[in-house]
């Protein structure tokens, strides 16, 4: 009996650690060379994690022998339209579930195209209205991206797990999972 007890207090615990939201702070910075620096601060900040690679080693990448992937059984999903307007959903109750405490972005983005520039800069623009300290600059000749991003974010752990856990198990998804395994097996 006091296994249990230990069992489901030890549950609880990690309940209540995800109701418990997560900072992260960033600077990200492109000039000639991509440069960052990122901190998680975990329990109102009293844990910081550094998230640099500068400590890490570089790993040699060495791809193994191609083996048939399930990257047909991915594409397949998205032929279904319920699907699609199911993961777009998903993907706006993530960016919900994270608050943008502070942005302050300088950048200077060209496609080299004027046309696909325009497009870029169409999407992103109304974007980065709610943030005073946002400057984008266009570059319709020539193809160029560099500036500075600073950012500190909120994330709320419990949202994100609800809404994920929601996604994968909605009707919607279910069914398309099984219509494509079925079409390719």
């Amino acid at each position: 009996m006091e296994i249990v007890t230990i069992l489901i207090g030890f549950l609880l615990f990690c309940l209540v650690l995800l109701f418990i939201p997560v900072d992260l702070s960033f600077y990200l910075e492109k000039d000639e060379i991509l440069a960052y620096h990122a901190k998680l601060y975990l329990l109102f900040g009293s844990i910081t994690i550094d998230m640099n690679r500068k400590n890490r080693k570089a790993e040699k990448s060495v791809l193994p022998k191609k083996h048939k992937s399930g990257k047909t059984h991915l594409i397949s999903l998205f032929r279904h339209k319920e699907f699609i307007q199911r993961f777009i959903r998903l993907i706006l109750d993530l960016l919900h579930s994270c608050r943008i405490k502070d942005l302050k972005l300088h950048c200077r983005i060209g496609l080299g195209d004027p046309a696909d520039t325009g497009m870029l800069v169409g999407i992103v623009w109304p974007l980065l209205l709610p943030w005073k300290n946002t400057i984008l600059q266009t570059d319709f000749q020539e193809a160029v991206f560099e500036g500075y991003c600073k950012a500190q974010i909120r994330i709320f752990p419990i949202q994100i797990i609800g809404n994920l856990l929601a996604f994968v198990f909605s009707p919607v998804t279910l069914r398309a999972m099984k219509t494509s395994l079925f079409k390719q097996g």
